[in-house]
């Protein structure tokens, strides 16, 4: 405040002005007195009037934001206080002024038009004190009161000077991500927590000039706290939107530019609990509904629809929210903690940049700090915070439970995303046998529409290939460096239910089918060809999404079970080639029960399963002793029909005819084969075999006595790529 005119002082007089603020707490310490001041003689004061006489009008105009040019300020004089006479001149005096920081009654009709429901007025609501600001395990959080301004404040690295209008002088705030007395500890935010001077910025609220939906889920420690706000000016004035608790009512507030539009809940929130609440503008008219309760409406005065958004997105406060008051109903900043955010149906990541979205902030904890100190996590299982108050295990493969005490063997892995499942697998080969073909079969049962089948990259390049669930699609993403190339199914799939997907690429091209859909085919962009991936096979998830490439798609685990992988013509196996994961249950299935006796082997297929019977017995279950006149026999038990052997078994002989021929068509142009640049010999042509015949039992036995790289028996129909390799 540059100046003010104070009235009655007696003319001819030398003052001096003392200067302090005072809210309903009491007074801050009174300023040093200013230079001396004379007031003018009689002769030189004139009349008294300063100019032509105004009539203010108590109406709002058009360029009228609704608030006083004074910042709401009251200013009363406390006291006069007499000084010892000098010589040649009048006694001087000591001025003493006391600013509140009360807003004018007079002047909240002009801030908020008459509504047809009873508006409360704007509320200042009392400040702790830092005995009464308390954090998780006792320690003040109430930065310290420095009685200077920030412009004779030094504050200690990672931390910043805020003046301080409710107590007086300044308090320096550690950076986001900074903590501890000297802003020197480091604070991992996920759910960040919030002490009544604390606050988080993201971007402005974009396209949201017409309509924005904002969701928020909370648990508040006070009854009183500012939990959003952003709009075109720091101080409150023209357009905004915010959302504050006051009283322990939820208030929505939102300003086009004529009028001020206030919901407010129903119900009042009940301190220590979670509530959701969400907020919904279109135009003038406003909804607000907490919890599943009946949503409040409301409308904005005047005929502006829209809302211009300047200021960051400002979440459990404000560094300006002590001029906040008049506009959001509440001079108090948010104390609690907030565990999401969404806004216009996208999930907003509070994690500081460049991990999550938050731009910067002041003296934010995290909520979920200590929740794993109590936590025992046993048989090498680790504790991780899912949410601001809870924690799970993540157990390693062969354990599960709460604290991973029970274990088991892993025959059918069931995924998780609320227990952030994943298993890894290395490449059966060296990566130089997948660079220009690779081709996959997976059978599984999605019980979710998102989450990552199967994911692999390299570390120091682009290139990364990975299977997804999106919307109920499947999509098949890959990239050689250069672009990348997203395969996605044309119908959406029946979750519960099981299917059978083949993917492939040769080069930069894909090729992807899903049960008896049409066969879906894609070029990555670019002119590499090549894919080299240096990190495991990741499958149902992976240890940190933080770290998967841009446009792999991966940004959830996937929620079901994955029964069979075969990799380039090698079956993965769960048993023995999972080497890592977390948190990877059985699938319910029938051959948990161990319903193949004598040493017979389950094999699951889809909802049935068959069983492998050893050497002298047979049957439905291997039941049946049948001496040397038998080998090895199959039985299969399904509740599916019986189907013609063929090329590729499941999705139908006319989706299998046209796999085979976009198959074979590539293989016929020489962009087939795995083993194109194997060895370095020279390119490979890979033409189409002809079909052969079931091999008799006999010589699968012997196949299997030879070898386990010959060990796998052809049934049906099987189209091979007979790859001859040209030497110069």
């Amino acid at each position: 405040m540059d100046s003010m005119v104070i009235k009655g002082l007696d003319p001819d007089t030398n003052y001096q002005f003392a200067v302090r603020a005072v809210n309903l707490h009491g007074p801050s310490p009174r300023s040093r007195p200013s230079d001396t001041v004379r007031t003018p003689g009689t002769e030189e004061a004139g009349s008294g009037r300063y100019g032509p006489h105004y009539v203010t009008d108590m109406g709002i105009s058009d360029d009228d934001d609704g608030f006083e040019d004074d910042l709401d300020l009251d200013i009363s004089f406390e006291e006069v206080k007499p000084l010892p006479a000098t010589q040649g001149g009048k006694k001087k005096l000591v001025v003493e002024k006391k600013m509140t920081s009360l807003p004018n009654p007079k002047a909240v009709p002009r801030l908020i038009p008459p509504t047809s429901a009873s508006l409360p007025t704007p509320e200042v609501a009392p400040q702790p004190t830092p005995e009464e600001q308390k954090g998780k395990n006792g320690m003040a959080t109430m930065p310290r009161l420095f009685d200077a301004s920030c412009d004779e404040t030094l504050c200690s690295a990672d931390s910043f000077c805020v003046n301080d209008y409710t107590w007086g002088g300044s308090r320096c705030h550690c950076n986001l991500g900074k903590g501890g007395d000297s802003c020197s500890e480091d604070v991992a935010i996920q759910y960040p927590q919030f002490f009544g001077h604390s606050y988080i910025t993201f971007e402005p609220l974009k396209n949201s000039y017409q309509a924005f939906q904002i969701t928020l889920e909370f648990r508040a420690e006070a009854e009183d706290g500012l939990l959003l706000y952003c709009g075109e000016s720091e101080h409150g004035r023209g357009d905004f939107m915010s959302l504050a608790i006051v009283r322990r009512s939820l208030q929505f507030r939102f300003n086009c530019g004529t009028g001020v539009a206030i919901l407010v809940s129903e119900a009042r929130i009940k301190l220590g609990a979670w509530h959701t609440v969400t907020l919904y503008r279109d135009g003038l008219n406003g909804l607000l509904q907490l919890n599943n309760g009946t949503p409040v409406s409301g409308q904005s005065q005047g005929q502006y629809s829209k809302i211009t958004f300047r200021t960051p997105l400002y979440v459990g406060g404000a560094p300006s929210a002590y001029w906040l008051v008049r506009a959001t109903g509440t001079n108090r900043g948010f104390q609690g903690c907030v565990q999401s955010l969404e806004v216009n149906g996208k999930r907003i990541d509070m994690r500081p940049w460049p991990l999550g979205k938050a731009l910067s902030g002041a003296d934010v904890g995290e909520c979920s700090s200590g929740i794993c100190d109590e936590a025992s996590c046993v048989n090498g299982g680790t504790c991780t915070a899912v949410k601001a108050d809870s924690y799970i295990c993540l157990c390693p493969l062969g354990f599960k439970g709460r604290h991973c005490e029970d274990a088991f063997t892993l025959s059918i892995p069931q995924f998780r995303e609320s227990l952030r499942s994943f298993a890894a697998t290395p490449w059966p080969l060296e990566p130089r046998h997948y660079l220009s073909f690779m081709e996959l079969e997976i059978t599984f049962r999605p019980d979710s529409g998102d989450g990552v089948l199967l994911y692999s990259y390299d570390t120091d390049s682009k290139d990364f290939l990975s299977l997804n669930m999106a919307g109920g699609h499947v999509e098949f993403r890959f990239d050689c460096g250069s672009g990348t190339g997203v395969l996605r199914s044309e119908e959406p799939l029946t979750l519960g239910h099981w299917h059978e997907l083949r993917v492939s690429r040769t080069a930069k091209n894909g090729i992807l089918q899903v049960d008896k859909q049409k066969v879906v085919e894609g070029m990555a962009e670019g002119g590499f060809t090549q894919i080299k991936c240096n990190t495991d096979i990741f499958i149902g998830g992976v240890p940190n999404y933080d770290d998967v490439k841009k446009n792999s798609g991966v940004l959830k685990p996937f929620t079901g079970s994955i029964q069979k992988i075969v990799l380039n013509d090698r079956t993965i196996h769960v048993k023995h080639d999972f080497t890592s994961g977390v948190n990877v249950d059985n699938a319910a299935h029938p051959c948990l029960g161990a319903p193949c006796t004598h040493g017979g082997s389950c094999r699951p297929r889809k909802e049935g399963y068959e069983c492998d019977c050893p050497l002298g017995f047979e049957g439905l279950h291997c039941q049946k002793e049948c001496g040397n006149y038998c080998l090895n026999s199959k039985y299969k038990e399904s509740s599916e029909r019986p189907r013609r052997p063929g090329l590729l078994p499941g999705p139908g002989q006319a989706a299998a005819r046209s796999w085979a021929q976009r198959r074979a068509s590539t293989c016929s142009r020489g962009a087939w084969g795995w083993a194109a640049w194997e060895h370095s010999r020279g390119p490979s042509l890979c033409t189409p075999a002809r079909p052969r015949s079931p091999l008799p039992t006999p010589t699968k036995l012997l196949l299997k006595l030879l070898g386990p790289g010959l060990s796998q028996p052809v049934s049906g129909l099987h189209m091979q790529s007979r790859c001859v390799t040209v030497t110069s």
